[in-house]
């Protein structure tokens, strides 16, 4: 592989990092959370698949506080999003995603939100996209990796399902208010 060719790629994946991390950031904005709460969440997302996560590594991630970083994490341990293990011997947590409390984060924000569903469908979308072209030929055939893309797919087609029944809802409702409105005649 080039050296040109392995700069995209790298490129490409900080750049995937990036939006999968906004994303994440603007849903727990939504439910009353910190940005930063979104940045820890994405990265557990991206990274504890491979390895649970230490909070010293959070830490330097970030750049903030041991207690700013532990508050989040309690958090999301609270929101039963994130699992906390000690490997024996050890006096370290490690931190790691719930194997599907991502895919239940966004159900639960999605159904919330519906407003914004078209504009999250198509953030989503993108991220299938641009994840599945980064990911290499091995990654993409392994078990994670297929199942990540599966959980995308479940979701853009859960979406497109609840945006179009939200369209028939209204009108459905906009038709039952007009019958009363004419009643009041």
């Amino acid at each position: 592989m080039s050296n040109k060719s392995s700069n995209k790629e790298f490129k490409d994946i900080i750049k995937l990092e990036e939006e999968i991390s906004n994303f994440f950031e603007d849903l727990m904005y939504d439910r009353g959370g910190s940005p930063l709460l979104g940045r820890i969440f994405a990265l557990c997302v991206l990274t504890s698949s491979q390895k649970p996560l230490l909070q010293k590594e959070l830490v330097d991630k970030f750049e903030v506080n041991p207690s700013t970083i532990s508050r989040n994490l309690k958090e999301l341990e609270n929101w039963k999003l994130i699992d906390r293990r000690r490997e024996p011997g050890s006096r370290e947590w490690k931190y790691q995603v719930e194997s599907t409390a991502y895919l239940e984060l966004l159900v639960h924000e999605f159904e919330e939100n519906v407003s914004t569903l078209r504009e999250r469908e198509g953030g989503l979308r993108r991220i299938r996209e641009r994840w599945g072209e980064t990911m290499s030929q091995e990654s993409r055939e392994s078990p994670g990796g297929k199942r990540t893309l599966q959980i995308l797919d479940f979701l853009i087609n859960w979406m497109e399902i609840v945006a179009t029944e939200q369209d028939e809802l209204i009108k459905t409702l906009h038709r039952r208010f007009l019958e009363l409105e004419k009643n009041l005649e």
